[in-house]
């Protein structure tokens, strides 16, 4: 079944015939670069060396980055496939995908980026309200009286849930360090 169409294909490629197939062709181009990286992730955490006895816990210390990943294998391998569970089809994907990458994606991927490289300063739990308060302000979230309980209250619940419940010890960083 095909027929002529201007816009992209069914395969992502603009111009020519628009046809349905299973995979669709840049999600599955997209599955092989999250794959590949992945796997190298992967293999990477089986070098990870013995923790220290303070961080130490029952499991090692690549089970939860393996975890991670496993879900992330999961996830891209569904990518290709994407487009049959929508109702306008790889049409629907590609059009949305034609609009460029606004800035504020940008503006997000740098702050991350800048608060995972200050997470040894800050420790896990204050780059946590960091993040609670960095990214819903940026977003343009305004309101006081839900940015700071979400940012009291998010890294509290993760803090408790882990160190209290699963024993897992947080990096304290170094203001941590200094404060006691």
């Amino acid at each position: 079944m095909a027929d002529q169409a201007n816009g992209p294909d069914s395969n992502g490629a603009m111009g020519g015939r628009r046809t349905t197939l299973v995979i669709h062709r840049t999600d599955f181009v997209i599955c092989l670069i999250i794959l590949a990286a992945a796997l190298v992730l992967f293999y990477a955490t089986t070098q990870f060396e013995a923790v220290a006895d303070v961080l130490s816990q029952n499991i090692g210390p690549g089970l939860f980055p393996q975890i991670l990943l496993v879900v992330i294998i999961a996830l891209s391998l569904a990518l290709p496939f994407e487009h049959l569970f929508l109702e306008r089809g790889a049409s629907r994907l590609d059009q949305d995908r034609s609009e460029p990458i606004r800035p504020l994606t940008l503006i997000t991927m740098g702050l991350l980026i800048a608060t995972v490289a200050l997470m040894p300063l800050l420790g896990t739990v204050l780059t946590m309200a960091a993040v609670c308060i960095g990214l819903p302000t940026l977003w343009g979230e305004r309101r006081l009286r839900v940015i700071i309980p979400f940012a009291l209250l998010f890294p509290a619940g993760v803090t408790i849930v882990f160190s209290v419940i699963l024993k897992v010890h947080f990096e304290p960083g170094l203001l941590g360090l200094l404060a006691d």
